[in-house]
């Protein structure tokens, strides 16, 4: 027989009073490995002691071309490592002696002393290109032809139609200008001084 609602009600009022069991707590914690349980115990030896229990060198004594690959173990602890690897840098030159060209030198990871991008002109495939000498040498590339034409001569403007006495516009007469070459004139002397051009406009108005 299914319970009514007011007995579910009951049920739940009595399941809530009642204190809750407390659970056992879970580790979650992996179990160490021997590597670990080991270096824990070295840890609490003395330096002599752990250097005599895997045959390892003072790491103060070693010189270049020591072998270090000892010190790596995982049972060894931290400190004795970095005597290692300290001894290592200053026994070999090509370590010891920083000559500020290597990249990895920098430190990335900070970004008041990381170096900041070159601002260059290279262009890959283009070499040195600089806008501002392209710029001047288009300029004089286009000033050129018309320096190169002194004789050249500009066409006369067009003069306004005469007003008549009644107020009325003339009529419009079309200014053409001759084909005709004036003709060549013989060399002048030298005692000529004002140049005159070999082609004199002529002015024709059609009525």
């Amino acid at each position: 027989m299914a319970e009514s609602r007011l007995q579910r009600w009951a049920r739940k009022k009595a399941e809530a009073g009642k204190p809750a069991e407390p659970v056992p707590p879970q580790s979650n914690d992996p179990e160490p490995s021997p590597e670990e349980q080991e270096l824990a115990l070295n840890e609490a030896l003395p330096e002599q002691e752990v250097l005599a229990k895997y045959n390892l060198p003072d790491p103060d004594t070693l010189e270049l071309g020591a072998d270090i690959t000892g010190f790596m173990r995982k049972e060894i602890p931290e400190l004795l490592r970095r005597k290692a690897l300290r001894a290592l840098w200053k026994t070999n030159p090509v370590l010891a002696v920083l000559d500020g060209l290597n990249d990895y030198d920098e430190d990335y990871t900070d970004a008041a002393l990381a170096t900041k991008t070159v601002n260059t002109l290279y262009k890959v495939g283009q070499g040195m290109f600089d806008k501002n000498a392209r710029r001047e040498e288009q300029g004089d590339t286009q000033t050129e032809p018309q320096a190169s034409s002194p004789n050249v001569i500009p066409p006369a403007p067009k003069q306004a139609p005469p007003v008549s006495a009644d107020n009325e516009p003339a009529p419009e007469t079309s200014v053409i200008p001759s084909a005709e070459p004036f003709p060549a004139e013989p060399a002048s002397s030298e005692t000529q001084e004002e140049w005159e051009p070999r082609y004199r406009p002529r002015m024709r108005f059609e009525s």
